[in-house]
């Protein structure tokens, strides 16, 4: 009986060891494969970005919030911003430049600036506007000029005075096609002498956007343009020195109200003046007085005639 059951065992095993081997056949290995490291870097970096995704949306306003205003602020350097657009810059001869546009733009003012003295600027655009705003390093405006809401194209010139030393950026507020010329000290002068025009007896200083034009003589009794103007009330010698009353004729379709300014001999800073406009006739007329050697600034974007009489 020995024997049979010997057999009997072994032939039991035997079944068992082949059950088993059918069991794991069937429901596999549980065991993990190998880990790869740049699987899970790459995994990690993806759950990462949609993570920062879904946070930064939660910071954006809902669109339908009516009553925000949102500012866009000037950025630091004008290259930051797609939203200005871009400008030329040529040089027009004797440390002159001409920088020009279209639409908005902020320019940074670069090293030159401090040797400019003189900014003329042109619009061409009708119903347009062009403001140009100064600013020094921490975005201040330190000086402004220009015009808005004209029924004509835009002109004029300012003066670039030591208090504009400090600018840094130049940010362009328009609606069209623009152009500024930064001059430096005596451009305008040496522009008539290489031209061969001189001043004549009589003949006063007066600059604009057409540049420096000797007016008061015989020869040129009225001065014509357009927009922002300054003169120096000295006349060209031999000349009879004293009260100079300067008539300006207006273009009657443009009701903008000239500013006036005047700065008296020895005084350091222009003083504003009330200055009525008469109309009459059709036409538009603004009369000032000056001393010998004071200096006087109108700012306006109409078109006008400017014509010196003693007395």
């Amino acid at each position: 009986m020995a024997p049979n059951r010997s057999r009997l065992l072994v032939v039991t095993v035997g079944l068992l060891l082949a059950i088993a081997a059918i069991i794991q056949a069937i429901g596999g290995d549980s065991s993990p494969d190998p880990v790869d490291p740049e699987t899970v870097s790459s995994s990690s970096s993806q759950e990462t970005s949609t993570a920062d995704s879904d946070i930064a949306s939660t910071s954006v306003p809902p669109t339908n919030a009516s009553s925000t205003t949102i500012t866009t602020p000037i950025p630091s350097s004008p290259q930051t911003s797609i939203n200005y657009s871009p400008t030329s810059t040529a040089s027009i001869g004797e440390g002159a430049v001409r920088i020009s546009g279209y639409g908005p733009t902020v320019i940074t003012a670069g090293d030159e600036w401090p040797s400019y003295r003189t900014a003329i600027y042109r619009s061409k655009g009708s119903g347009s506007e062009l403001l140009i705003d100064l600013r020094d390093d921490d975005q201040v405006p330190v000086f402004s000029f220009g015009h808005s809401d004209t029924n004509s194209s835009i002109e004029g010139l300012r003066f670039l005075t030591e208090i504009t030393e400090d600018v840094e950026f130049i940010v362009v507020t328009a609606t069209a096609g623009w152009e500024i010329d930064l001059l430096p000290d005596a451009f305008l002068w040496n522009q008539q002498m290489d031209a061969g025009n001189t001043p004549k007896a009589e003949d006063l200083m007066l600059f604009s956007s057409q540049g420096l034009t000797f007016v008061g003589s015989q020869l040129t009794p009225t001065a014509q343009g357009m927009g922002d103007l300054r003169i120096y009330n000295a006349c060209h010698a031999p000349c009879n020195e004293g009260t100079t009353t300067w008539v300006f004729e207006l273009d009657p379709a443009c009701s903008n109200t000239p500013g006036v300014f005047i700065k008296e001999v020895g005084a350091d800073f222009f003083q504003r003046t009330v200055r009525p406009v008469k109309s009459e006739s059709g036409k538009r007329t603004l009369e000032v007085s000056l001393e010998s050697y004071d200096w006087l600034e109108v700012l306006t974007p109409c078109q006008w005639s400017a014509t010196p009489t003693n007395g």
